[in-house]
């Protein structure tokens, strides 16, 4: 034991020093995380999205489809689809608006697809739209139009939409299971972020 205490002797301060800091680093790090980042008592058990953009910053989407100015828009970074559509004049009268979601929020790069309502004798298994299926917006059934799509598919590609936010490239297709690069490329060409 005496051996041990010229040892604590020389060493303790060092260990002091690093406690004293350790406690510090964590005080700070309590201290960024208090009160005023808890739960509002009157949302507690929802469901809230985090958003990494300050206040007052846009993002830039591509607004496509039966749209009457298709083309790239600035909108707010809190914005929702319907105001991205907004900004591409509306729909046109030939839009299917139950095919995309506009309450969905946007996200900087994102394509939006407002797909066109089905032609008149549009025959089964077509696809009910003009133009490519969007990935971020199309419904089971629209993703099932597509070749090699069924319907384990499509609820893959939509919980890997949910789960991630949605899809800014096509060639995101690759990380839902299931889809290998023969099938994205069969892809490819009918279907749009």
């Amino acid at each position: 034991m005496d051996r041990l205490l010229p040892w604590l002797r020389r060493t303790g301060f060092v260990y002091v020093a690093v406690a004293l800091l350790l406690a510090a680093l964590a005080w700070r790090v309590s201290w960024g995380t208090g009160a005023d980042t808890q739960p509002d008592p009157g949302t507690a058990g929802a469901v809230v999205e985090v958003r990494e953009e300050p206040p007052g910053s846009v993002v830039v989407v591509h607004v496509a489809g039966a749209v009457r100015k298709p083309g790239i828009y600035d909108v707010p970074y809190d914005a929702r689809v319907h105001l991205a559509v907004r900004r591409a004049g509306g729909p046109t009268r030939k839009a299917n608006l139950a095919g995309i979601n506009l309450a969905a929020p946007v996200r900087d790069g994102q394509q939006i697809v407002v797909p066109r309502a089905a032609p008149s004798g549009a025959g089964e298994g077509e696809s009910g739209s003009l133009g490519p299926v969007s990935l971020s917006s199309a419904t089971s059934e629209q993703l099932q139009t597509l070749d090699g799509v069924g319907p384990t598919l499509a609820a893959r590609i939509i919980e890997w939409r949910r789960a991630n936010g949605g899809f800014s490239s096509v060639d995101q297709l690759m990380d839902v299971p299931g889809i290998g690069e023969g099938r994205l490329a069969a892809l490819r060409e009918k279907v749009a972020p």
